[in-house]
């Protein structure tokens, strides 16, 4: 059996409209770059054509988590992964999937990489994540645990599975984001941040912005009281 290079998961909750379009890209960039690859799509319960249209594609390995949560989506999905690389995007087209060689150049010298959205021109994040939530989370981060990220919460990057393994990652929901940084810094991961654009989202936000910040809050005290 061939083995596997990439992992590509897309968690998946009400996503009809985008999913299929960011199958599609990730599909061209494995056959344009000559790239063994997965896709992986995590349902956390649609009730809207999400799975029917994943199916409508070749090759596409589905998973159901019937237990809601962007971590416990992304945990299940980590599981599943046969790749050597593990590449977490979000399925709403809101993150250009043909950038994957990008990250997997940088991950020649790193063992994580992460997007950053603050340079770009195209950036369609709520203006109160992306000028009060994204800098304050960004800087707790670099401040209490020495993170050089400036954008801790952008849900597109790659992870080689081998560090993948080390982190021992918990988390149920949104707060996911910072403990894979978090536990990547304390494990001494090298990480890098590569600037991408960020595109209007296709269909409606599943974000709780205060609810969603409290549970990133909650995490980074732990994580603080465990160093």
């Amino acid at each position: 059996m061939k083995r596997v290079e990439i992992s590509v998961l897309l968690p998946c909750l009400n996503e009809e409209m985008g999913v299929g379009i960011c199958i599609a890209k990730i599909q061209e960039v494995f056959e344009r770059e000559n790239l063994s690859g997965e896709i992986i799509v995590i349902d956390n319960g649609s009730i809207d054509r999400t799975v029917e249209v994943a199916k409508s594609f070749s090759g596409v390995k589905i998973i159901n988590v019937s237990k809601k949560g962007y971590g416990n989506a992304y945990l299940a999905g980590f599981k599943q992964a046969s790749g050597d690389i593990i590449v977490m995007g979000d399925a709403d087209n809101t993150y250009d999937f043909y950038d994957i060689p990008r990250f997997l150049k940088e991950l020649q010298t790193a063992d994580f990489v992460i997007g950053n959205r603050k340079y770009t021109q195209n950036d369609s994040s709520p203006v109160l994540h992306r000028y009060v939530g994204r800098p304050v989370f960004s800087i707790l981060l670099r401040w209490l645990f020495h993170l050089n990220i400036s954008d801790s919460h952008c849900g597109y990057g790659a992870i080689k599975k081998s560090a993948l393994d080390k982190l021992n990652l918990k988390s149920e929901g949104m707060e996911l984001a910072s403990e894979i940084l978090i536990r990547a810094k304390k494990n001494k991961l090298v990480i890098k941040e590569i600037p991408i654009k960020y595109n209007p989202r296709i269909g409606q936000s599943k974000l709780r912005t205060f609810s969603d910040g409290a549970r990133h809050l909650k995490l980074i005290g732990k994580e603080l009281v465990k160093q």
